[in-house]
């Protein structure tokens, strides 16, 4: 599948320039489809849950693939906050997080809520809209237990030195946290060569699933240092075989931290994996950082202020710096061209099912 083939598929680039899947992303007619299935056979009691079950697993084999790593190293985790938080409860007094003051609070309070604890959260400063990897130094010193960052940021679209935050961690003691809800299924993220130890996302960004299906990934390492809060039968070697007894025995993967699927949205994200995978991430992310490679430069034939990040730091997301964000969103709008006020500028966010056009529409309209 082309780009183009996947935005054929896309009612909302019908009705306007979309660049707004940094809030969500806009549903593909198959995965509409595929909910409206569900609804029907849920309605007539016509499918046996086991049915239901096994999409799930289908999903962790379709996201295990766009890290290119083990379905075994997956966990269905649906929301951020959850999963960071099922690590930060595990951190002891005296242990050390880093983050960034700039971070989405799904990946910020989690572990600033264990200083009560006794666990210090050293918070990095951001500087022109992105933070310096000697400040990260600075701040983890020679021992921390988690640096905690964003894939790239939700204000404004910073894409965060993965492999030198990484190496900064290990040498450290400590292991990566990658909150990738603002990332996974946009670029391409691969812990053999960014080096993170934990990854969590939802789906209904950039994955453009729906909300309340996620993933975990955690590498065996990680897997061997911290152990699931909360368990059921989906932590389970035989999830469906495990509902009665006093005996656990929990899976030996990633599996064991396990949340129970939605089944609803697992059916549904089954489909949208299934299409980002059919173009290929690779390809997405070219794509991707295209559209936002021409929006930049016709901001600067513009005269409008944008951040001026190296080019390796920048993500599929552009931030605009406007007097008025709200009213400036809203006059978009009415040209038809969707976008967010975020912190204090307007944010535009290019995907796959978006092209030139959608560019050129917003950069008439933004003046």
């Amino acid at each position: 599948m082309t780009p183009a083939e996947l935005r054929a598929l896309v009612p909302a680039v019908r009705e306007s320039a979309y660049l707004d899947t940094a809030t969500y992303g806009p549903a593909a007619e198959p995965v509409v489809a595929v909910i409206r299935d569900f609804i029907d056979s849920w309605s007539r009691g016509t499918t046996r849950f086991e049915v239901w079950e096994s999409v799930g697993e289908d999903c962790r084999g379709l996201f295990a693939a766009l890290l290119n790593v083990s379905p075994d190293d997956i966990a269905a985790q649906p929301f951020v906050s959850t999963a960071a938080g099922t690590i930060a409860a595990q951190l002891q007094p005296g242990d050390r997080v880093v983050v960034n003051e700039r971070e989405f609070a799904s990946n910020l309070w989690p572990w600033l809520h264990q200083r009560e604890r006794g666990v210090e959260v050293a918070v990095v400063p951001v500087r022109a809209g992105r933070s310096e990897v000697a400040d990260y130094a600075a701040a983890a010193g020679d021992r921390v237990a988690i640096i905690a960052v964003s894939a790239f940021q939700s204000s404004n679209g910073w894409r965060a030195p993965l492999r030198q935050l990484a190496d900064l961690a290990h040498s450290a003691g400590g292991m990566l946290f990658v909150d990738a809800c603002q990332g996974a299924g946009a670029i391409r993220l691969d812990p053999a060569i960014d080096g993170f130890d934990l990854l969590a996302t939802d789906s209904y960004k950039w994955l453009m699933g729906p909300r309340g299906a996620g993933y975990m990934y955690l590498s065996p390492e990680a897997r061997a240092r911290f152990r699931p809060l909360s368990v059921g039968p989906h932590a389970g070697r035989r999830p469906l075989g495990s509902y009665y007894g006093v005996e656990m025995n929990l899976s030996d993967t990633a599996s064991r931290f396990d949340a129970s699927p939605s089944w609803i949205s697992v059916a549904a994200d089954r489909e949208a994996l299934r299409l980002l995978t059919g173009v290929g991430i690779e390809t997405i992310e070219a794509h991707d950082l295209h559209l936002a490679a021409r929006f930049r430069t016709g901001l600067n034939e513009l005269g409008v202020e944008t951040d001026a990040f190296p080019e390796a730091e920048r993500s599929p997301v552009v931030a605009v710096a406007v007097a008025n964000p709200a009213e400036t969103v809203t006059r978009l709008a009415a040209a038809g061209v969707v976008a967010a006020h975020r912190a204090n500028g307007v944010r535009f966010a290019f995907h796959v099912f978006n092209n030139e056009s959608d560019v050129d529409r917003a950069l008439e309209a933004l003046p």
